[in-house]
């Protein structure tokens, strides 16, 4: 999950920027004071779970005629797009108005937008209308609320009302609190802009967004609600095989591009040694977007991919500021996916 530090909203209230649960600070990241403590026992565990764990373990998902994920090709263009929503899902104010700079400005589009927020977990929702398509954003962790969160994201929980062939499916304890707590005005909000169970939605997020996206897909699918597609950059694991799989079964071919980057350290996590599996259709791009990508395993895990990162390349990936992890879709999309691209975003200080 990713975390903030030291940059302003268009609003003014100070952000935590560019820091991610498990890392050091981003270099050219932006900085408040010092490292909470917190952050450094975090910091700590992530890497000594990681060595502990040997590297990652790369699985398939069991395929059945009746869980199997519809191909769709993946589109470039819509990628970029929709990072640009989840880059402007970090900004504030937006229900006043859709000007948060850069992002907002990629995607003039953007009508009836409405936001949504528990402060105390660090969820930020944003929804509204993109050229008539419902659209569902999540942000990122960016306080310190999240890096408390963050501490439970490799407990897992069971997920009540989700199973599959008879077992039951768990998740990250964070990852469920935290949707928990924004899900029933989720749907309120959805309706409120006229968007019910009849008109499909197209959901995406950052970091943190990209699993609560993986959550809501699951949520809404089971309530009758429908999906055109999603798109998620730079996603955790969000839970265990029977999730992975009662989620793909769920959508019922809806196409779930995960996009992710060969110098992203944070994908890994929470570890597959801890009983988390990968959702989604991997889109691998080793770096810049303009070195091209790859598609990789369908839920599952394709150790030519991301899964390739060892443990030593994850610890090395983060001392050195882990900035692959804020520059998805780069570079055809300007700006870092965090709110050090939302209008009036001033660095206090900067690391060379």
């Amino acid at each position: 999950q990713t975390f903030s530090v030291g940059s302003r909203s268009r609003s003014g209230q100070a952000r935590l920027e560019s820091f991610s649960s498990g890392c050091c600070a981003p270099r050219r990241a932006v900085l408040v004071g010092m490292l909470p403590a917190l952050a450094l026992i975090l910091i700590s565990a992530a890497v000594a779970s990681q060595a502990d764990a040997g590297g990652v373990e790369v699985g398939s998902a069991e395929q059945t005629p009746e869980n199997t994920t519809q191909a769709q090709p993946f589109d470039e263009q819509e990628a970029i797009e929709l990072a640009y929503v989840s880059t402007a899902a970090y900004c504030d104010g937006l229900e006043d108005a859709w000007d948060c700079g850069v992002a907002c400005d990629a995607v003039p589009d953007m009508s009836d937008v409405r936001t949504l927020a528990t402060e105390s977990l660090d969820v930020h929702v944003v929804v509204g209308h993109l050229r008539g398509q419902c659209i569902v954003a999540f942000r990122g962790t960016d306080s310190a609320a999240g890096l408390a969160e963050t501490a439970k994201d490799s407990i897992l929980v069971e997920l009540p009302g989700c199973s599959f062939q008879g077992a039951s499916c768990h998740v990250g304890k964070g990852f469920f609190e935290q949707f928990n707590s924004i899900k029933s005005r989720l749907r309120d909000s959805l309706m409120a802009i006229g968007c019910d169970q009849s008109t499909p939605l197209v959901v995406t997020g950052h970091s943190l967004g990209g699993a609560l996206t993986a959550l809501t897909l699951y949520d809404l699918s089971i309530s009758g609600y429908s999906f055109s597609r999603a798109y998620t950059f730079g996603q955790p694991r969000v839970g265990d095989p029977n999730f992975a799989n009662a989620l793909q079964l769920a959508l019922a071919g809806v196409p779930y591009f995960r996009i992710t980057r060969g110098d992203d350290p944070f994908v890994p996590f929470p570890d597959h040694s801890d009983g988390f599996k990968h959702v989604g259709t991997e889109v691998f791009y080793q770096g810049d977007a303009s070195l091209g990508f790859r598609i990789c395993g369908n839920y599952a895990e394709d150790a030519s991919c991301s899964a390739s990162l060892s443990p030593s390349q994850i610890f090395d990936l983060k001392v050195k500021g882990a900035t692959g992890h804020f520059l998805y879709m780069h570079s055809p999309k300007l700006g870092l996916m965090s709110g050090a691209s939302c209008s009036a975003a001033s660095p206090f200080f900067v690391i060379p």
